[in-house]
């Protein structure tokens, strides 16, 4: 191998390469002195002649003796092979090689302990021996195999989701390796589209899953997001920040920082466990939260420079109240005042279907329980205690709750009384325990809650009311907002909801008096109108006064700055225009093309906007900074407006 003082191997790269060399060879030498097998005059003839052209190469700066050791070593430690030896690497395997076959000389010539020799070039190249035994070349398989004992199923599929997504990005790299493709690895993750491995097609013949690649999901949604940015790029009657709001809304969401931090977690999960039982020796740390913070951060500057308008979407699950709009939409849709079909509830008609759509997101809003705690209930977890009708929340091996104050026996609010809900169990057949539904559980029996909010999922995109902070699991909280409103304090609602709570009364929650706490529950107003229905010979749902006025929805059109430059109000009803404003000396490139447009001031159009809330329920634009610009607008509405915006907001 030729010499040259340029180097293209990375100084770094040395010390591994020479602690590699100096592991790899102890192995042999240690095999070999164990072996009866060993000429030992031949093998002593073999290290003088291997000691001579060593040193004849070293002379000649050539280093070709040393050329299989450091390409071996490069292979096993995943660098690229270098086409010349830079001069320090050459000269260290030289006389770490030179050493190395002393050693090797005087185990076979005294029969000497080949580590207790090597102790000096063990100490200089930190190589740790462990109970007489050298460390081996651990990769990421490796230390996967030793992190997975004793986890739990979902751990340990966590954790090899994590080491299979390293493994495809950069190989089973050896785990000396990691932290230098750390870097890289955590950036190419936090392109993975939130949902990854999610959707997949299957073969029809043979029902075969097809498993995408996590570099085809990548490429599928770059592809994606280059479409939009060049569809928005094109647009010339939109300002920059109007384009950002809109591909907030079209670009593909991809995994949240929380998520990369998870996945950080388990990349040192595994090396600590190679640690402690597969005596790796090195860093079991590879970044922390601030400096994964900002490698995201710094990514995020190297692309908007490449692209003005380049977003990172990632949708982090806040978990937030349902909002009264989407509430009274659900409470009035179809499902509880008579649709189409069983398969069709967003779609209006003449039958209502008593059953998990219908009486789960009503028993979540309600009385603030758990998925998968109602859809295991059975008949016989229908009480009667202190003269008011209950529900035996987690009392049986497959209601196993979340935590231990899960266990609990809840009142049945007023509104569920009023609807049917203990006739209609009282209804079902099949004895004490039969499951109240069964047309879930029955589809997975193991994890019910995952088929239940596919299928709500389903109703709620009919309805036109989805939302990422707002799912199913989001109605517990919106009970826990009513229940504040109501005047509850923190305590009991955390009690009625199923958390831990300090007080006497949480830690006996079955102790307590029903009457006390479905007075608690009936606190929180929903505004949920019940009437009887002789047609369907049971009581429906008529409406609900969450709201006040005709439901309308504001769209708004940002200016360069970001600010408000213009807005109209649309009936949610009709869809006809209400009202289409644009303010004077905004910063649009072009005003939007809406019929009846009118030109007025910022203090104007807040008082346009605000004399149409007597009137509507004006629900703002979803996106972030879209409605910052609305509510700030509502804001400048002078004080004689404040009845009107009050009233809105009720």
């Amino acid at each position: 191998m030729p010499f040259d003082l340029s180097a293209d191997l990375d100084e770094t790269a040395i010390p591994r390469l020479l602690k590699e060399i100096l592991r790899a060879e102890l192995v042999r030498i240690v095999a070999e002195s164990q072996d009866p097998l060993l000429d030992a005059e031949a093998r002593l003839t073999e290290l003088n002649l291997e000691c001579d052209a060593l040193l004849k190469d070293a002379q000649s700066k050539s280093f070709a003796a040393c050329e299989y050791a450091i390409l071996s070593a490069c292979d096993r430690l995943d660098f690229a092979r270098p086409s010349v030896v830079p001069f320090p690497l050459g000269r260290g395997v030289t006389v770490l090689l030179k050493s190395l076959k002393a050693v090797e000389r005087d185990v076979i010539e005294t029969f000497a302990d080949p580590l207790i020799l090597a102790e000096p070039l063990l100490a200089r190249h930190g190589l740790t021996v462990t109970d007489g035994r050298i460390p081996d070349l651990l990769r990421i398989s490796d230390a996967l195999e030793a992190a997975l004992p004793g986890k739990s199923s979902e751990m340990v599929r966590k954790l090899t989701t994590t080491a299979r997504i390293v493994i495809e990005f950069e190989g089973d790299l050896p785990l000396d390796r990691l932290p230098d493709h750390i870097d890289g690895i955590l950036t190419r993750i936090s392109r993975l589209p939130k949902h990854h491995g999610r959707s997949h097609g299957m073969n029809p013949n043979n029902r075969v899953p097809k498993i995408k690649k996590k570099q085809e999901e990548i490429a599928e949604a770059d592809a994606h997001d280059q479409a939009q940015y060049a569809a928005l790029t094109a647009r010339n009657d939109l300002s920059v920040g109007q384009k950002r709001a809109e591909l907030a809304g079209r670009l593909t969401p991809r995994v949240t920082l929380t998520n990369l931090e998870r996945h950080l977690d388990r990349l040192h999960d595994i090396l600590r466990s190679a640690a402690s039982r597969k005596n790796y020796q090195g860093p079991t740390k590879l970044k922390t939260y601030p400096q994964l913070a900002l490698l995201m951060k710094d990514d995020f500057k190297e692309r908007r420079r490449e692209n003005p308008l380049y977003l990172r979407v990632t949708l982090p699950k806040l978990r937030l109240r349902w909002s009264n709009e989407r509430l009274v939409r659900l409470l009035s849709s179809p499902v509880y005042r008579g649709c189409w079909s069983d398969k069709r509830r967003s779609k209006p008609g003449r039958m209502v279907f008593r059953d998990a759509i219908y009486w789960v997101p009503l028993i979540l809003l309600t009385m603030g329980t758990r998925v998968k705690e109602v859809l295991h209930l059975t008949r016989r977890d229908l009480l009667r205690r202190d003269g008011v009708h209950c529900l035996r929340l987690c009392w049986s091996a497959e209601q196993e709750g979340k935590t231990p104050s899960a266990q609990r026996i809840v009142p049945i609010p007023q509104v569920l009384l009023d609807l049917g809900l203990v006739d209609w169990i009282r209804s079902i057949e099949g004895g004490p325990s039969a499951l109240l539904f069964p047309e879930i559980v029955s589809a997975n029996a193991d994890s019910p809650e995952d088929i239940f909010t596919k299928r709500f999922h389903t109703v709620r995109r009919g309805l036109g009311i989805l939302h990422q902070n707002e799912d199913l699991y989001a109605l517990r909280k919106t009970l826990s907002s009513a229940l504040w409103r109501g005047g509850v304090s923190i305590s009991d609602r955390q009690m009625i909801i199923g958390h831990a709570s300090d007080t006497t009364i949480g830690a006996h929650y079955t102790d307590a008096d029903m009457k006390s706490l479905k007075e608690l529950l009936d606190r929180a107003d929903h505004a949920i109108v019940v009437t009887n229905n002789t047609a369907h010979r049971h009581p429906i749902i008529a409406g609900c006064n969450l709201v006040s006025g005709t439901m309308a929805s504001v769209e708004v059109r940002l200016d360069d700055k970001g600010d408000l430059g213009a807005f109209r109000v649309v009936s949610d009803d009709t869809g006809a225009q209400v009202l289409a404003i644009a303010l004077v000396r905004n910063e649009l490139p072009k005003n939007p093309r809406w019929k009846n447009l009118q030109v007025v001031t910022e203090a104007q159009a807040a008082e346009m906007a605000a004399d149409l809330c007597g009137e509507f329920h004006l629900s703002p634009p979803e996106e972030q900074t879209m409605q910052m610009a609305w509510e700030h607008l509502m804001a400048l509405a002078s004080d004689s407006s404040e009845a009107k915006l009050k009233s809105a907001s009720e």
